[in-house]
């Protein structure tokens, strides 16, 4: 193999265009490539923290809306904040909105996030129920 030509060094293609040398610096390949050291928050990571803030302020469910056969419940607090879960369990969402027709606010406990999978402890009055969720996505 010593008649193999030698290669250039990636610094050295003076036809590059701008665009494309800049391309080549950000190329892990590249000598003088760094990986971006800024921290990265998952939707997940963000969806169980604001979990735990509704569960530290005891912020009241204010909406249930049951998706049909099961698909996607939406869950609105007062603060405004909107869990969307999937699957949807039909039981669970009509016990939490026959909570609040009969003017017993329920109130998040806390929840916890596994592998993306969430169970989420609401306590309505006397009784406490429980959610079982593939997929919670927060919005605020």
């Amino acid at each position: 193999f010593t008649d193999l030509p030698e290669l250039p060094e990636i610094a050295e293609f003076p036809e590059d265009s701008p665009e494309l040398a800049a391309a080549r610096r950000r190329h892990p390949s590249h000598p003088d490539f760094v990986p971006v050291q800024t921290p990265v928050v998952t939707d997940h990571e963000r969806t169980v923290s604001r979990l735990e803030e509704l569960a530290d302020l005891a912020t009241e469910l204010t909406d249930v809306r049951p998706g049909p056969l099961g698909t996607l419940d939406v869950y609105v607090f007062a603060d405004g904040t909107t869990l969307c879960m999937t699957p949807g369990h039909r039981e669970t969402a009509e016990r939490l909105a026959d909570a609040l027709r009969a003017g017993r606010q329920p109130v998040l406990l806390g929840g916890s996030g596994v592998s993306g999978a969430y169970a989420l402890t609401f306590s309505c009055g006397e009784e406490n129920v429980y959610i079982l969720a593939d997929r919670v996505i927060a919005s605020f």
